[in-house]
């Protein structure tokens, strides 16, 4: 039995150990197929990888290989108008050389967005194009806030060779105005894909210079740039050119900052704006009549009737009048003390700086004083409107701390200008007369000129290396510049004047 059961298990082991080496024959051939075929898509991968990275290699380098096509020259006049238009000329002379513009040419211009400084979004208009001096047709597309202006090219594209194309358009809202200034930052050249050879950029303000005016003009990029351009002053405006090629994706920029009062918006496309913007007093003189008149129909229906003879003053606008002079006096009477003691004595003054900053305590009691002194002569005359058109006669006010009132509240409308011009009438241009000089040919204060020459300074004063006249020159404050050059002043010693047309022509002679 144990036998029999011996040779069972025997056979079985037998026929088990020939099973396992059936079964490891068939792996170790499907292995060895696995490997090769491993093998086999291992190398296939390096192959494509090889490729893949020879592609990207060969690609990058035919993207970072300098095209032969180019900008010749670039050549741009802005007109400014008064009312901020932008009247912009073109002219470009490309080199297609390897057919990079046989597609036409693309002049890609960015749109401001509108701001709390820009009232309206900018915008372009009225194009118009020339290729090689015959019209072409224009396309217009705009995406993700850039306008491009296609050019296309007449029949199978632009021969090799240079073309020269002029483009014209309109430009609107493209100022940033402030409270006391406005800036045209402008991207003149736009980004090119090719070299720009030489560019220049022309600002010409048919109204004239507007004085005070910084303008500047730089190359590169937004965050890497130079001021490295050439500038010629011109009677009426300004040149830049390039002192070098500009690389591609560079450009040509311009930086521009003016006064406001120069400028005055369009009254067809701004309305009252415009109105108001051209005649800035219009408006507090309108809440000043709007107030009275509310104000006088509110005392003509309180007046009282049946009592012809009817004048007394309401006591409450007395005590409002008699509240409101001592802080308003004491606020006047600072002011004009650093606008000419002070003045005279130590030199243009910030004027109320002082006085905020050092004497909170006294200053906010006084500026209380002058704002409720508005409200009080407001009340004096709405009052005595109401009255008469009841009929009734003039109340009898108080006319003394009223008319105090009305004094001091007006002489602190005076401005900075007229009190030094007078002080320096009265006393002479004390120690710093030479300052108040370069200050008038800054700030274009004829006046201030007049008086301080006919007082005993120099026409050739001379501050900070620079003259007077310089000063008036680069300030493009030509009448200040003229009456200098009347009075002596030497344009030898005005490099600044030396651009200036009108006064290198005469040499200063009318």
């Amino acid at each position: 039995m144990v036998t029999s059961y011996n040779l069972i298990a025997r056979q079985r082991v037998e026929r088990f150990t020939a099973w396992s080496d059936a079964v490891f024959a068939v792996a170790m051939k499907v292995s060895k197929n696995a490997c090769a075929e491993v093998s086999r898509a291992t190398k296939i991968s390096k192959a494509l990888m090889i490729a893949l990275v020879s592609g990207s290699l060969l690609f990058a380098a035919v993207e970072n290989a300098q095209s032969s096509s180019r900008i010749v020259s670039f050549d741009s006049k802005v007109v400014v108008t008064k009312a901020r238009t932008l009247e912009v000329n073109e002219r470009v002379e490309i080199a297609n050389d390897d057919g990079l513009f046989d597609g036409g040419f693309h002049r890609r211009l960015r749109l401001k967005p509108a701001s709390r400084e820009r009232s309206k979004p900018g915008s372009f208009e009225s194009f118009q194009a020339k290729v090689d001096g015959q019209e072409a047709q224009i396309k217009a597309t705009q995406e993700n806030g850039i306008l491009d202006i296609g050019i296309a090219a007449e029949g199978h594209g632009w021969t090799r060779g240079n073309h020269i194309i002029e483009l014209s358009y309109r430009a609107k809202h493209q100022f940033a105005v402030y409270g006391n200034f406005e800036d045209l930052n402008q991207n003149i050249s736009g980004d090119w894909p090719v070299t720009i050879e030489k560019a220049t950029v022309e600002l010409d303000f048919p109204s004239g210079m507007p004085p005070r005016s910084s303008i500047s003009a730089d190359t590169g990029s937004d965050s890497t740039f130079q001021f490295d351009c050439v500038q010629t002053n011109l009677p009426s405006g300004v040149r830049f050119e390039t002192s070098h090629s500009i690389p591609p994706h560079e450009r040509l920029f311009i930086s521009a900052r003016f006064t406001r009062g120069y400028f005055v918006a369009d009254a067809a496309e701004d309305g009252m704006h415009a109105v108001f913007e051209k005649y800035p007093l219009l408006f507090p003189a309108i809440a000043v009549v709007v107030t009275l008149v509310v104000l006088s129909a509110v005392a003509y229906l309180l007046a009282p009737t049946g009592m012809p003879k009817y004048d007394a003053a309401p006591r409450w606008v007395h005590i409002l009048v008699v509240t409101a002079l001592p802080g308003t006096a004491a606020f006047a009477l600072r002011l004009m003390y650093e606008q000419t003691v002070m003045t005279w004595r130590d030199g243009e003054q910030m004027v109320g700086f002082a006085l905020e900053h050092a004497y909170i305590f006294l200053f906010l009691p006084m500026l209380l004083s002058f704002c409720l002194a508005h409200v009080g002569l407001a009340c004096v005359m709405s009052v005595s409107c109401g009255r008469w058109l009841r009929g009734l006669p003039t109340p009898k006010w108080n006319w003394v701390p009223v008319v105090a009132l009305l004094v001091f509240t007006g002489l602190v409308y005076v401005p900075y200008d007229v009190w030094m011009t007078t002080t320096i009438r009265l006393a002479g241009p004390g120690p710093h007369g030479a300052s108040f000089l370069m200050l008038a040919a800054a700030d274009g204060k004829l006046p201030l000129a007049k008086t301080l020459i006919a007082k005993g300074v120099s026409p050739n004063t001379m501050a900070g290396g620079s003259t007077a006249l310089d000063v008036a020159c680069s300030s493009r404050n030509l009448d200040v510049a003229k009456f200098l050059l009347q009075k002596g002043a030497e344009i030898s010693r005005a490099p600044d004047c030396t651009n200036v047309a009108p006064l290198s022509r005469s040499g200063g002679a009318e």
